[in-house]
């Protein structure tokens, strides 16, 4: 996707924020922003997201004792826990203190649910398999294609069956089978960014609901990659000024943006 030097920069957020909703990529992209809130929910899925990145190093301890798995889980939340302040203190300067302590115990009553899924996991696919789906080779680098004009930051690179391919991470709830529609996306515009600066072809990749400890691979297709080069080129009209037209979703009576969120016609009608 040839790029000019006046076409604004995208990242891989704003395709995300483009398929919740395309004026979300006009708001955050004029400064408005998106998360102005730190509550227990969320809390609850940046310690998950903190606990997965030892996901790794307790299978490696553990095998396949149920018991000392979920106490290795639990030592590790009790970490994140007093490290997350740590490692978001302008977040931390406007939270009360009670929701920390509310996502902690919401983190830790779903320790013996990731115990047993990352159990079945090492089960299914063997120990080896699972610790190079688990095991970083870089923790959210930051990867940027000239061609694409897109940058982005997988949340790792690991290294299987030969080949270095993204993962992301993912607190929220996860399907029966397979990944979100969202999910796909975002891991082929991930594996694009990896190819333009590797130059190898990147033809799957993970993800990991780290609320359950499942973690799926997902094989790229033709239809994702082309999906991600069209939503590229809408962001970047998007972030020059056009603004999409309002559609109604289930989520909008609860969207940060909704005071400022009115139709183009009303928009129109401040002017004439």
């Amino acid at each position: 996707m040839p790029t000019d030097s006046q076409n604004p920069e995208i990242s891989v957020s704003d395709l995300l924020l483009y398929i919740n909703c395309p004026r979300r990529v006009y708001f955050v992209s004029r400064g408005y922003e998106l998360l102005p809130e730190i509550n227990a929910s969320r809390l609850e899925r940046m310690l998950l997201k903190e606990l997965s990145l030892n996901y790794s190093e307790i299978v490696k301890k553990c095998s396949l004792n149920a018991d000392t798995m979920c106490k290795e889980l639990e030592a590790a939340l009790t970490y994140a826990c007093k490290d997350l302040p740590l490692m978001f203190p302008k977040e931390f300067e406007r939270t009360e203190k009670g929701f920390l302590e509310e996502g902690d115990a919401r983190a830790r009553a779903k320790i013996p649910e990731i115990a047993a899924n990352l159990l079945k996991g090492i089960e299914e696919f063997g120990n080896d398999a699972m610790l190079a789906a688990l095991t970083p080779v870089k923790t959210e680098p930051i990867i940027f294609s000239k061609r694409l004009n897109l940058k982005g930051s997988p949340s790792k690179i690991v290294c299987f069956e030969g080949a270095n391919v993204p993962s992301i991470i993912r607190p929220g709830s996860c399907p029966i089978q397979g990944v979100w529609a969202s999910d796909r996306i975002h891991i082929a515009a991930l594996a694009l960014l990896l190819e333009s600066e590797t130059g190898k072809e990147i033809p799957f990749g993970f993800v990991e609901y780290v609320s359950f400890g499942i973690i799926r691979k997902v094989v790229i297709r033709s239809s994702d990659r082309r999906e991600v080069l069209k939503i590229c080129r809408r962001v970047e009209k998007i972030k020059a000024g056009f603004m999409p037209e309002k559609t109604e979703e289930k989520f909008c009576k609860e969207c940060t943006f909704s005071e400022h969120c009115v139709s183009n016609s009303s928009l129109l009608s401040k002017f004439f």
